[in-house]
């Protein structure tokens, strides 16, 4: 689970519609469908959710890094 901080009661309701949505797709699809007062807010939303999963992804793979050279050191 990501976890971004400093998000209005708006962001946390957008990034929740966005989060439920099954694909990139589907996520793509309700940014377009929104209202022009709100689809600026979730673009930059959609960013920053992609941007704390990608720097998830990173931590795991030194972690699973770092647990190889261990191994590899017995």
């Amino acid at each position: 689970m990501i976890n971004i901080q400093g998000l209005s009661k708006q962001d946390v309701q957008i990034c929740k519609l966005l989060w439920n949505c099954d694909t990139m797709e589907a996520v793509d699809r309700m940014v377009n469908a929104m209202p022009p007062a709100y689809k600026k807010r979730a673009q930059s939303m959609r960013e920053l959710m992609t941007a704390a999963q990608l720097d998830q992804v990173e931590t795991v793979h030194e972690n699973i890094t770092q647990y190889l050279q261990r191994i590899a050191r017995l």
